[in-house]
């Protein structure tokens, strides 16, 4: 008998197959028991190896939902709305899903009908880890939504079906959430390449939000893919279409603000009041864009009004917004009897931080005339609002603690154009009536007149109407291969239009800057500029001929 081989005698029963072959089955049958063994182990290893790689890459994908990727713990990319970024916003890309829907439906079911597709790109990050307050986030994707439910005709009814009339052209929503650091620019650049084509294509993208280098970058890429965008709140004047040719920019740029300031105080030094006489602060964090560019707006448009010196500071963009401590720079100020103004080029969270350091330094408290600290946002700044309630300024009473300075900003938005038989730029009333029709039946939307305060809403709102106007000049020229490229051609045809600001005209020679809107200047103490800047229909050079170059 063979080695290793036993007699039937020898066998305790039952039998496994595999001991049968073991005992008595020839040398062929075990090699082939052996193999099969061997087969059946490395498989399984396979599997479980690959289960386990699946997991490691799969798992940002299948986290997140459709179009979207996990990438240092947020869901960045491109969605419709029918996956969530965050829980808070889910009550309004839910409509925003069902908008879209609505369109393709629309669009799939009726020869008549043109549908386009509008990103907007944004961090959608509501935990304050963002540049934006989530208040502002919120207010521009609410702004967006409104205003193309009312480029669709669903703004009344909520439904399109009944409203869509012969040869309608409509459009659809999709979201591109950057991540609150721009850790996500690189799968939202390579979705939008991909949707150029789609069956609905994508026109033009909205965004982005903050201004930094990251920023520039994404701009310039996307030009270079020849897909179009309108700036929403990007406000650096190195967001241009010299640098990114295709881009022009719904909100004003910082050299508008700039100009806003000069053009207001030109205006209070030809009256009695003492002239401004400040240093410039800075944040000097290379990463941000928006601060540097704005310091190098105020020098050259201030300059008059600027004493030599200037401070710097390193802000929190880009860094989860980690606090800055000013006690040193409010000291140096406060202990400056030469200056009567500050002239802040930062970020509003960073400038929160400097003026509660002014607070606490209790600076010129024993003087009539407090600093003045001089800056810009697209609403009202966090301190402004605290002087304004129902839309009418109410001074702080002259025992209340914090007159220790004046805040006066350039703004994109003026809340007495909330009120009531008071002067606001044309189509400024349109626009707030879509938004509280839209959007009024839940209670996290704009239905109170400190919901506008933000001026994110009118913004997007104005972003969102110039790009369907573009995309509808692109579409009727059809003069390239794509509707984005074709979209890109004609930019600078937008002219003349209606927006919630004012009509906006579009000129090449202004490198994307938009002529015709409106800049208030605002005060704490309620000294209202009356009459806001308009931004010029030429360059500012002609306007100010001492400007250094």
């Amino acid at each position: 008998m063979e080695q290793g081989r036993s007699s039937i005698g020898d066998l305790e029963f039952p039998l496994t197959r595999s001991e049968l072959v073991r005992r008595i089955g020839s040398p062929l049958q075990r090699r082939r028991f052996r193999r099969t063994r061997a087969t059946a182990v490395l498989s399984t290893v396979v599997a479980l190896v690959a289960t386990m790689v699946g997991g490691v890459f799969g798992w940002p994908y299948l986290v997140c939902g459709t179009g979207l990727q996990q990438i240092e713990g947020e869901c960045v990319g491109v969605n419709d709305g029918s996956s969530s970024f965050e829980a808070d916003l889910d009550w309004l890309t839910s409509r925003i899903h069902s908008m879209n829907t609505e369109v393709e439906e629309l669009a799939a079911s009726r020869d008549d009908v043109e549908a386009f597709r509008i990103v907007m790109m944004t961090s959608f990050s509501l935990d304050g880890s963002a540049d934006l307050s989530e208040e502002q986030i919120v207010r521009a994707v609410e702004g967006t939504y409104v205003a193309l439910m009312r480029q669709n005709g669903f703004a009344e009814t909520g439904s399109g079906v009944e409203v869509v009339a012969e040869g309608s052209r409509i459009f659809q929503l999709y979201l591109a959430n950057e991540g609150s650091v721009q850790q996500g620019t690189d799968a939202v650049i390579d979705a939008l390449e991909s949707m150029v084509h789609d069956d609905i294509p994508l026109s033009v993208v909205i965004g982005q939000s903050s201004t930094t280098t990251k920023t520039e970058e994404v701009a310039r890429e996307l030009s270079e893919l020849r897909i179009p965008m309108v700036a929403g709140s990007s406000t650096s004047t190195t967001i241009n279409s010299v640098h990114s040719p295709g881009l022009i920019r719904a909100a004003p740029n910082n050299e508008d603000f700039a100009a806003a300031l000069r053009d207001h105080l030109d205006r209070e030094a030809e009256s009695d009041q003492e002239p401004a006489r400040g240093l410039l602060l800075v944040d000097e964090n290379e990463a941000d864009t928006f601060s540097l560019d704005l310091a190098d707006q105020f020098r050259r448009y201030l300059d008059p009004y600027l004493v030599q010196n200037s401070l710097t500071f390193q802000g929190s963009a880009g860094s989860a917004n980690t606090t800055v401590y000013f006690d040193h720079i409010a000291n140096e100020i406060c202990a400056n009897p030469g200056t009567n103004a500050v002239f802040f080029a930062g970020r509003f969270s960073d400038l929160e931080t400097f003026l509660r350091s002014l607070e606490l330094r209790g600076c010129r408290a024993e003087s009539d005339v407090p600093i003045t600290v001089y800056s810009m946002e697209l609403g009202l700044l966090p301190d402004m609002i605290r002087s304004y309630s129902g839309t009418e300024c109410a001074p702080a009473d002259d025992d209340s603690a914090g007159e220790h300075y004046r805040l006066v900003q350039a703004s994109a938005f003026d809340p007495s154009w909330l009120e009531e038989g008071a002067w606001s730029p044309e189509g400024f009333d349109d626009y707030r009536a879509a938004v509280t029709t839209t959007v009024r039946a839940e209670t996290e939307s704009t239905s109170v007149p400190e919901d506008f305060y933000s001026g994110y809403s009118l913004v997007y709102y104005d972003a969102a109407t110039i790009a369907a106007r573009a995309t509808l000049l692109g579409f009727e020229a059809s003069d390239e291969s794509t509707l984005t490229a074709s979209v890109r051609n004609h930019l600078f045809r937008v002219t003349r239009e209606p927006t919630g600001s004012g009509h906006v005209d579009y000129l090449e020679e202004l490198e994307g800057r938009g002529a015709g809107r409106h800049i208030p200047i605002l005060s704490s103490d309620c000294s209202v500029d009356a009459d806001p800047f308009r931004t010029p229909d030429v360059p500012y050079d002609e306007l100010y001929p001492d400007l250094a170059n």
